[in-house]
């Protein structure tokens, strides 16, 4: 199935106050007409997304080279997940990773300390995003990698639906909550738009509006930059600083960069360029 605009997905819509559906009516009507069990902890599952609605972060993205970097540093993170969980309480939001399966979102709830994880399909039905699993996860302790306790509920939401790595749900989540709130992070706004058809004079025109926005996560903490092509560097001011202690203001001239490589900030730890606190 060609995958949608953000801005013609159920979910996104839903969540952003696009329309003004029941979204979680919706769905439950969906798994009735379907044949899949609907008991009360399911029903609940689906109705605690009306929380979210119209308090939600916007989308993020998460790099190929990001995640595949951050997968192999998950169990560095662990000490610090009470901690994160505490100070991003009542925090919604939405996720997507290469990595997740094709057109599968992933929305986030914070509360008292537990993250509360919805995994979306997009593809399962062409009307509507529809729910896979319902996941609670609380961690117990500040352990540092291995012995750290997480308190964890997984709810399958359609039946006879199974997945291996249910685990990284959540454990992207944890990761990119750690690393938006603590490291260096790059954030690239994508703007999109939406074509809509009007009636003027009598006529039909298409116009394009502003739709919504999502953005682009990496992390200068991973990313290796390396750039050979030139470039032109305006002329500006800059504070250069004198062997006295001193600091005065000087004028730089426009003058051409011949490209630049920036290394990844792990590899400089690594190399004793810089230094952790």
């Amino acid at each position: 199935m060609k995958s949608k605009s953000i801005n013609d997905i159920t979910l996104f819509r839903y969540l952003f106050n696009l329309d003004n559906r029941d979204l979680p009516q919706s769905i439950l009507s969906w798994y009735k007409n379907i044949g899949n069990t609907v008991d009360a902890d399911r029903e609940n599952a689906i109705k605690e997304l009306s929380i979210v609605k119209g308090n939600c972060r916007n989308l993020v993205e998460f790099s190929k080279a990001f995640i595949q970097t951050m997968d192999k540093s998950y169990m560095k993170f662990t000490q610090f997940h009470m901690d994160v969980l505490e100070e991003l309480d009542e925090e919604n939001g939405i996720i997507r990773s290469p990595y997740f399966i094709s057109g599968c979102y992933v929305v986030y709830r914070i509360k008292n300390g537990c993250l509360t994880v919805w995994v979306f399909q997009e593809n399962i039905d062409k009307h509507l995003s529809i729910p896979t699993y319902y996941i609670c996860v609380s961690p117990k302790d500040k352990i540092d990698g291995e012995g750290h306790q997480l308190d964890c509920m997984v709810m399958p939401l359609l039946d006879n639906c199974y997945e291996a790595n249910i685990q990284d749900y959540f454990e992207t989540v944890l990761n990119y909550l750690c690393l938006r709130l603590w490291a260096e992070v790059q954030l690239k706004k994508v703007s999109t738009t939406i074509k809509k058809e009007i009636k003027k004079n009598k006529k039909i025109q298409t116009i394009t509006q502003p739709g919504l926005e999502y953005y682009l996560f990496d992390s200068k903490w991973y990313t290796e930059i390396s750039n050979d092509e030139s470039f032109q560097v305006s002329g500006h001011f800059r504070l250069q600083p004198y062997g006295d202690g001193t600091r005065r203001l000087i004028w730089i001239n426009e003058f051409t960069k011949n490209g630049y490589h920036r290394k990844a900030t792990i590899d400089k730890v690594r190399d004793g360029i810089i230094t952790i606190e």
